[in-house]
């Protein structure tokens, strides 16, 4: 099966859009991370293990950056 390719606007998307997503709140708190990015994916039909990675990649390297970053809230 071929690997749909997604630019980094659309990381940047999913990324942001996980972050405003109860996933990423305290109903899911007790699942690690990678379990939560994987259920958002897999709920938006996405779910794609690079795709995880490329995403989990850009929250962890946005995390704490300040307010002008792509992903920053």
């Amino acid at each position: 099966m071929a690997r749909t390719l997604f630019i980094e606007a659309d990381i940047d998307t999913f990324a942001r859009d996980f972050l405003d997503s109860p996933y990423a709140g305290p109903i899911y708190a007790d699942w690690p991370l990678d379990r939560r990015l994987h259920a958002f994916l897999r709920r938006l039909g996405s779910d794609d293990g690079d795709l995880c990675n490329d995403v989990l990649n850009r929250i962890m390297a946005c995390r704490g950056l300040a307010a002008g970053s792509p992903i920053a809230r």
